[in-house]
């Protein structure tokens, strides 16, 4: 593929498909717990109780996070008239609207084993239809950027509307939850989300570079899981987005429970979080013009970690000034997440170059797909940790204790990804990989790591 600078207005239409996944994904992560498991003295009926709901979105991430290396792969593979990428896109969007609408249509009040069967149907069809077309759309982005500060620019573009679209998912979705319903709310984000995909459609260039053979899709995760360094990056991936699952989910629960206020203001504080992720990401990108990428995730996993170990003293050492140290805890959560969410994407372009010099094919949606797989196996454990510490510490007004405890054990998870990413070696060039890991030969010949 030519090295040519994106023109904008292809770089906007391709990514307003971020803007609509991620109105969908922050409306579902934030509140789907909360509606099928409630606050024990909120008045809302409870559908499921929350530690058998922990279990069947644990279910429900690992089937989303077993499939994404196979789609990833098939998506690679695929050779059509409309290329590798479109077919998933123009096919499985309709399936996320649906999905979306029939999540908060639990058929009982009363009877849980009925709702749970329910759940997990519908559930499956969404995360299934949801990696159809987030895989090969995240694949896409090292095809329309093939040089590494190119990507990372459009990855920042990228992430940008995806921001643009947690905060309008986390503005909206509160007061259509609290006002008109969570079946409307399904409805309205659900319709957004297909339309901005098929807006992408028209920005999307896909590469007119050499594939390579194809390999089986087993051989193919074989030899993903052969590379050490996606191992790192995997393993931190899952470590660091552990955290992240468990703060979205937590947010209803913290903003009622411990600041006491109302299930509307949960848009007021997701959104202060959605603002400093807008607002530092031109600064995480600015910075690495003169800092690695590898040196800036450190950075921000560092920053993340120690915003969240402070996260349990919110108020209660002086309960008067709560609702200001919850505006820094979040505003400072926000700096740490913008740059880590923008690097880490653009940090697998890298890992895909990388992979080239190792097997001669270009196989950028199995590595997106494994990556989303790591991804998934941290959203599953969130998902059933947060749980757990409610039920079991607590998460009434009186005692919010399950609720302040989640902020120490997401801590944890940060430094857990922060040091295994110690060992991490990939550069921001290939030449850079090549001298970082003592590689045999020069870019364009069969590499391997020297021993």
């Amino acid at each position: 593929m030519p090295n040519r600078k994106l023109p904008f207005w292809r770089v906007a239409l391709y990514s307003s498909a971020s803007a609509g996944l991620n109105i969908l994904a922050i409306t579902i992560s934030t509140w789907l717990l909360y509606f099928y498991s409630p606050p024990p003295d909120s008045g809302r009926p409870t559908y499921l109780p929350a530690v058998t709901m922990g279990v069947l979105l644990l279910v429900a991430t690992f089937w989303d996070a077993l499939i994404d290396p196979f789609i990833g792969h098939y998506s690679d593979t695929r050779r059509s008239r409309w290329g590798r990428r479109r077919p998933f896109l123009i096919f499985a969007s309709p399936f996320i609207l649906l999905g979306a609408i029939l999540l908060w249509t639990p058929p009982s009040q009363t009877n849980y084993a009925l709702n749970a069967a329910y759940f997990i149907v519908v559930i499956l069809v969404y995360h299934t239809s949801y990696s159809l077309v987030g895989i090969p759309y995240d694949a896409s982005m090292p095809e329309m950027a093939p040089e590494t500060h190119a990507r990372l620019g459009l990855s920042y573009w990228k992430g940008f509307f995806g921001i643009i679209g947690v905060l309008i998912g986390s503005l909206v979705a509160a007061p259509l939850f609290e006002s008109i319903g969570a079946v409307a709310m399904g409805a309205v984000v659900g319709g957004v989300g297909v339309v901005t995909i098929y807006i992408t459609l028209f920005g999307l260039r896909e590469t007119d570079r050499p594939l390579g053979e194809t390999m089986p899709a087993l051989d193919g995760l074989k030899a993903t899981f052969q590379n050490r360094q996606f191992l790192i990056l995997f393993f931190s991936t899952l470590a660091v987005h552990v955290a992240y699952q468990m703060v979205l989910a937590n947010f209803p629960y913290f903003v009622t429970l411990v600041l006491r206020q109302t299930e509307g203001h949960v848009a007021v504080y997701q959104g202060i979080l959605i603002v400093f992720i807008a607002l530092t990401g031109p600064v995480w990108t600015w910075l690495n013009r003169k800092h690695s990428q590898r040196t800036l995730l450190n950075a921000s996993m560092l920053l993340l970690g120690i915003v969240f170990s402070f996260g349990f003293f919110i108020g209660a050492i002086d309960p008067s000034t709560i609702t200001i140290q919850a505006y820094i805890f979040v505003a400072l959560a926000g700096a740490a997440l913008g740059g880590y969410l923008i690097l880490i994407y653009a940090m697998m372009g890298n890992m895909v170059d990388y992979d080239e010099l190792l097997t001669k094919r270009r196989r950028e949606a199995i590595y997106y797909g494994t990556f989303s797989f790591a991804i998934g196996l941290g959203t599953s454990v969130g998902t059933l940790i947060l749980p757990l510490l409610l039920e079991n510490f607590g998460y009434t007004q009186a005692n919010p204790l399950g609720v302040r405890l989640a902020f120490p054990v997401m801590a944890v998870f940060i430094f857990v990804g922060y040091l295994v990413f110690q060992r991490y070696r990939i550069g921001d060039t290939t030449e850079e990989t090549c001298i970082n890991l003592g590689m045999i030969g020069t870019p364009g010949e069969k590499h391997q790591e020297s021993s």
